[in-house]
């Protein structure tokens, strides 16, 4: 499912306008000792809205939806997100919490050495997006694009440009979503049904199983 996109939305709650947009699930990040609590990895540029929008709950939910075309399948992931970003810019880090980060933290896990290695893993093609100007902000005209870098390689890759890619680099954050819970939907098979799984704090009984009305 690596590379799937799907839709991701968050709300700002200074107004409680609602915002969705699509993102790519680029890793799960599983705990050897907690295989059934994945984390699920992607990514997004620091400079953008959606941060400041999850930064403005409390809470920092969200509500991440997958639809698998070939099955006909539907799963709605409410969540609890992270975000490590550059370490230049600790003020907008939101740590992880929870069973799965403590766990990780007791291994001395690096989210840094995660981040560069996922940002590394994309193309080039990919990482020049995060070496524009702020997304979101104006344009005079859709020829200032032409100005902006279209590849930006990584070392020891043709056309390398060191500063380019530390830009890129610096602007690159993941973006962590641990599951509290899912809303699953099977319209493949006759008659529908419909799934929702709630994440238990019991070690015997990680996740609540509800079945509703489709």
């Amino acid at each position: 499912m690596f590379g799937l996109v799907f839709q991701l939305a968050t709300t700002d709650v200074n107004n409680t306008t609602p915002y969705v947009r699509s993102h790519i699930l680029r890793d799960h990040i599983i705990h050897p000792s907690l295989p059934s609590l994945p984390l699920l990895l992607t990514s997004t540029d620091i400079r953008t809205p959606k941060v400041t929008q999850i930064t403005s709950d409390p809470s920092h939910r969200v509500e991440a939806h997958f639809w698998i075309k070939a099955t006909n399948e539907q799963f709605r992931v409410f969540g609890r997100v992270a975000i490590y970003p550059s370490p230049d810019l600790k003020e907008k880090r939101i740590e992880g919490v929870g069973e799965v980060y403590d766990a990780f933290r007791s291994q001395g896990w690096d989210w840094e050495d995660e981040r560069r290695k996922q940002f590394d893993s994309v193309g080039a093609h990919m990482r020049a997006s995060w070496c524009r100007p702020v997304p979101g902000s104006p344009m005079d005209s859709y020829s200032d694009a032409e100005k902006w870098p279209v590849k930006v390689a990584k070392p020891g890759e043709e056309g390398y440009d060191a500063k380019n890619y530390e830009e890129a680099r610096g602007n690159f954050a993941l973006l962590l979503i641990d599951p509290i819970e899912v809303d699953y939907v099977e319209l493949g098979v006759m008659p529908n049904r419909r799934t929702k799984f709630v994440k238990q704090e019991s070690d015997d009984e990680r996740w609540k199983e509800v079945i509703l009305v489709p």
